[in-house]
């Protein structure tokens, strides 16, 4: 349970533009999704903090929100890129979104946009790139584990609520998150 009292750290959307790439913007995206390399862990850090603070700070309490980005820095990506199929897409020199799959388990398991850079397909983009690389590994069923605020996104796309569950995060916050699926095409 969140504990409401002040917390010495308030979130606002002054934040998430202080964490984010400089001028990234919604208009006149040339955008490569690629896989991610160790040489853009900290942007890729930048992009994923902004977006929990500016896109998750309505869903999740401030005191979870602030465990949750406190647990990140650019080190902890170095597993998703060399163990799991993790990619960013990049406009430029500036990360603007980020999925990763485990393909071996047949999850997704997080896509995250800049806040600059919701409402122009950025995440079906990410979504639809992460899907094929699993058909393309022989998976048939994907599933997922949604925070609150993109359940609509991924039912919108084709998955199915399993039911509520949490992610816990290491240093123990619970997450409340839905537990989905969807089975891929097979054509």
């Amino acid at each position: 349970m969140c504990d409401t009292s002040n917390m010495g750290r308030h979130l606002d959307a002054a934040d998430a533009s202080r964490m984010s790439p400089a001028d990234i913007g919604k208009t006149k995206i040339i955008m490569e999704i690629r896989l991610a390399r160790l040489s853009d862990s900290e942007k890729i850090y930048f992009t994923h903090k902004a977006s929990i603070v500016a896109l998750c700070k309505g869903y999740y309490c401030e005191q979870d929100v602030i465990g949750w980005i406190d647990i990140l820095s650019p080190g902890i990506y170095e597993d998703a890129i060399n163990e799991k199929i993790m990619i960013v897409a990049e406009d430029g020199d500036k990360i603007l979104g980020l999925g990763i799959l485990d393909a071996e388990n047949k999850e997704i398991c997080a896509i995250y946009i800049h806040p600059n850079s919701t409402g122009i397909g950025l995440g079906k983009s990410i979504l639809l790139e992460l899907e094929n690389r699993a058909h393309e590994k022989g998976v048939d069923v994907l599933t997922l584990c949604s925070t609150t605020n993109a359940l609509g996104f991924y039912e919108y796309h084709g998955y199915k609520k399993e039911g509520p569950t949490f992610h816990e995060l290491p240093n123990g916050i619970k997450l409340g998150c839905t537990k989905m699926h969807k089975t891929l095409n097979q054509n």
